[in-house]
């Protein structure tokens, strides 16, 4: 059994980690995430390397939960061991799910190079691969914003009549010319649609 000064020493530790935890949930997936894919599971030869935005958002979530995790631990004391025993199952569990969900953000990225377009989804433990011969078409959307025309996104019709959308980041614009001249070989052009949404 812990003493008074055990138990208050375990709230402070649980308390400053879960204000930790808090603060860091808003800038560590946006710091940690892209280093840690890099060092896992970019290819030695790519032109575009990026985890999709949810793994930031999944990551960010899964934080926030160990955060009220913690919470949820100092403010609810079982009277019964019988209630103790149910806490930790019910608060290992939890800490088990923000662990999975914490892997498969990690696990959700995608990157193009010369065999095709390479996504790892969020609930796939495997990349699904499309190549570039598998592609139809390709068409650039471009938007006005404060009266300045820019590109949105680039969509990919697949033969089978499904499309793959990729929102228009910066590497996604350094990667173009690459993109541009894979799709030369099948003899595909990316043709530019004007769209009137802001």
């Amino acid at each position: 059994m812990m003493t008074n000064k055990a138990l208050t020493n375990s709230m402070q530790y649980q308390i400053g980690l879960m204000v930790i935890l808090l603060l860091s949930s808003f800038m560590a997936p946006f710091i940690l995430l892209y280093p840690i894919q890099e060092l896992l599971y970019r290819p030695q030869e790519y032109f575009l390397f990026e985890p999709f935005f949810q793994a930031y958002i999944i990551l960010m979530a899964v934080l926030i939960a160990m955060a009220m995790l913690l919470l949820v631990n100092l403010l609810v004391t079982p009277q019964t061991e019988k209630g103790k025993y149910v806490k930790r199952g019910i608060l290992g569990a939890f800490l088990a799910l923000a662990g999975a969900c914490s892997f498969l953000s990690i696990n959700n990225y995608q990157f193009m190079d010369t065999k095709g377009m390479h996504m790892n989804h969020f609930f796939s433990l495997q990349a699904d691969v499309t190549s570039w011969q598998d592609i139809a078409s390709v068409e650039q959307i471009n938007v006005k914003k404060n009266g300045v025309t820019v590109p949105d996104k680039l969509i990919f019709t697949l033969h089978d009549g499904s499309t793959i959308e990729q929102p228009f980041t910066s590497k996604l614009r350094n990667a173009k010319q690459s993109i541009i001249s894979e799709l030369g070989k099948y003899g595909l052009t990316i043709e530019n649609k004007f769209s009137e949404d802001e």
